[in-house]
C-alpha cells in the first residue's frame, strides 16, 4: 500500500477536507520538504470562494479550478529527502519555497518577464500541473518542490517569518514597478499582511511618507505599530484628508490598492500626485472608470502579477536585517488537522481579530 499524509484538499468551492493522500516521492533535481508553516494568504481564500486569481492576474481570464488542490503556497519547512542530482547535504536545510517554476522557453519568459508566463507551474495554486491527480500544495505534512527552488532560511528568520516572505516577495515586486524612490508619498489602501509588507518595502526604499487607509481597527492598529506615518479609516468622510494636507495637496507619489473593491480604486487613483503609479494588487474592480484627470499628467494605473527573480532573496534580506517586521500580523496558528477553521478564521477576521493565520503540523 502506498504511503500516505494529510492535506488540506480543496474539493469544490467552500469544500476544503483534510483527508490522506499518496505521500509525494522526489523526482530528479526535486527536494521533499516537511511544512513546519503555511501561510493562509487572501489567494488562498478566493480559491476556496471559487475563484481562480492567478489565472485573473497573470492570464487575465476567469479559469475554472480544478478539483483535488492541494492549497497553500507560503511555506517554510525543512529538507528530509532529496531527489537524483541534488547534494544528500542538503538534508536537514531549512528552506523556504520559491513557489512556482517557468517554462523559461516561452516569449515571456525569454524577454525577462517570467513572472507572466502562462505554462507556469505553481505550487499551490490553479497553474499547471494538468493530469496529476492533486496539485501539490504546502497545506500537507510534506511537499516536493524543485531543488533551486528550496532557498535556504538565514538561522536569524524564523519558519513563520519565512512564511510571510512569498509576500514580501510580491510587495518587493509591487514596489519596484511602482518606482517607489527616496522622498516618495505612498499611499496604501487596504492594510492586510500585503499592505503591511508594501508598507515596510516602500519604507525601506526611502519613502518619506507612507499612508494605510482600512476599515478594519485591528488592522490600522498594526499600521501604526509597523510605522505607517498616516493611518485613515476609510469609513470616514474624507479619509485622504491628512495625507494631502501633508503633501501640500499633491498627493500620493504611488498608491497601491489591496481590496479589489471600486471605492478604494478610486480613492487611490483620486490621491495620484501628476506623474504618479496607481497599481492595483488584486486587479481593476468591475465597475472602475477612469476619467481624463486620472491618466492626465503622466499618471500610470497598472498592475503586479507574482514576483520576478531576485525578488524573494530581498525580502529575505529584508526580514533577516530587520527593514521588514512580520511576527506582529501573526493572530492566529492552526493545526493542519483542522485547517477548514483557518479559512473561517480568515472570512470572519472582523468577529475574530484575524490578521494572518498560519497552519502548522499538528501538535
Amino acid at each position: 500500500m502506498a504511503e500516505t499524509m494529510l492535506a488540506a484538499v480543496l474539493e469544490g468551492p467552500r469544500q476544503l477536507v483534510v483527508r490522506p493522500v499518496p505521500r509525494p516521492r522526489c523526482g530528479p533535481g526535486e527536494v521533499l520538504v516537511r511544512m513546519a508553516a503555511c501561510g493562509v494568504c487572501g489567494s488562498d481564500l478566493r480559491y476556496f470562494e471559487g475563484e481562480n486569481p492567478w489565472a485573473i492576474h497573470t492570464l487575465g481570464i476567469d479559469k475554472p479550478n480544478r478539483p483535488g488542490m492541494i492549497l497553500g503556497h507560503e511555506v517554510s519547512g525543512t529538507i528530509v529527502e532529496v531527489g537524483d542530482g541534488v547534494s544528500p547535504d542538503r538534508i536537514g536545510e531549512r528552506v523556504v519555497a520559491e513557489a512556482f517554476r517557468t517554462c523559461g522557453s516561452c516569449p515571456d519568459c525569454l524577454r525577462g518577464r517570467a513572472n507572466l508566463c502562462a505554462n507556469t507551474e505553481h505550487l499551490g495554486h490553479g497553474a499547471g500541473w494538468e493530469g496529476a491527480e492533486f496539485n501539490p500544495g504546502g497545506m500537507a505534512e510534506t511537499f516536493t518542490i524543485w531543488a533551486d527552488k528550496a532557498l535556504p532560511l538565514p538561522d536569524a528568520v524564523s519558519f513563520d517569518e519565512a512564511a510571510f516572505l512569498d509576500g514580501l516577495g510580491v510587495a518587493v515586486h509591487a514596489v519596484r514597478r511602482a518606482g517607489v524612490r527616496e522622498g516618495d508619498a505612498v499611499l496604501i489602501w487596504g492594510a492586510g499582511p500585503i499592505g503591511l509588507c508594501l508598507a515596510q518595502v516602500a519604507r525601506a526604499r526611502g519613502a518619506r511618507l507612507v499612508a494605510c487607509v482600512d476599515v478594519y481597527s485591528v488592522a490600522l492598529r498594526l499600521a501604526e505599530e509597523l510605522g505607517a506615518d498616516v493611518v485613515a479609516d476609510g469609513r470616514c468622510a474624507e479619509p485622504l484628508t491628512e495625507l494631502m494636507e501633508r503633501t501640500s495637496g499633491r498627493g500620493a507619489d504611488a498608491a497601491f490598492d489591496t481590496t479589489g473593491h471600486l471605492a478604494a480604486q478610486q480613492g487611490a487613483l483620486a490621491a495620484l500626485a501628476p506623474g504618479g503609479t496607481c497599481l492595483l494588487m488584486a486587479g481593476p474592480a468591475p465597475g472602475l472608470q477612469v476619467g481624463l484627470r486620472g491618466l492626465a499628467g503622466e499618471r500610470t494605473l497598472t498592475t503586479a502579477a507574482n514576483f520576478a527573480e531576485g525578488d524573494l532573496a530581498e525580502a529575505v534580506r529584508l526580514v533577516e536585517s530587520g527593514q521588514v517586521r512580520v511576527r506582529p500580523m501573526i493572530t492566529h496558528r492552526v493545526p493542519l488537522a483542522r485547517a477548514p477553521e483557518a479559512f473561517e478564521l480568515m472570512r470572519q477576521k472582523e468577529h475574530r481579530g484575524t490578521v494572518k493565520v498560519l497552519i502548522v503540523p499538528d501538535g
